[in-house]
């Protein structure tokens, strides 16, 4: 089973291959996308990182959801020697470079949770993939080069 929604402003993709997929699945981990959307989308009036560049919520009343992924973003940029930020230069908070890929491995979890073993989500390019494909062969991810206009792929990846 296959199913794609536009969530978070890019095409949310989910595929499970194991015969005890069920639509209630799907629709949980569409449903936590959405939710994700809410909180952390910066172009909603009332979501949470609006509401705190906005400088309306304290840091204190946060949601754990929000102190999480603060706690992950300054781990990374400090792992980047300052490369990853998510201050932007007006100063407010944009944790979206952050939130798709914590987002896809949360929602992995979830079908994880149900029993699945076989599956593959995507939100804009970033990739969560588990077991095998409908071909009963592991996932295969290419990464491409930035820095080549011929699209040359530099790592390929199995995944099982």
């Amino acid at each position: 089973m296959k199913q794609v929604q536009i969530i978070m402003g890019t095409p949310v993709i989910l595929e499970v291959r194991d015969s005890e997929a069920k639509q209630e699945f799907f629709d949980e981990v569409f449903n936590y996308f959405k939710y994700v959307d809410e909180k952390f989308s910066t172009y909603k009036e009332d979501s949470e990182i609006t509401a705190i560049n906005n400088k309306k919520i304290n840091e204190r009343d946060w949601s754990e959801d929000m102190k999480t992924v603060f706690r992950l973003s300054e781990e990374t940029k400090e792992l980047t020697d300052g490369y990853f930020d998510i201050v932007t230069p007006t100063g407010a908070y944009d944790p979206s470079g952050m939130v798709k890929g914590w987002s896809i491995f949360n929602a992995s979890n979830i079908l994880k949770g149900h029993g699945i073993k076989n599956f593959y989500v995507e939100a804009g390019g970033d990739i969560q993939a588990c077991g095998k494909n409908d071909k009963n062969e592991p996932w295969c991810i290419g990464i491409q080069n930035p820095f080549n206009k011929k699209r040359e792929v530099v790592k390929k990846s199995l995944f099982n």
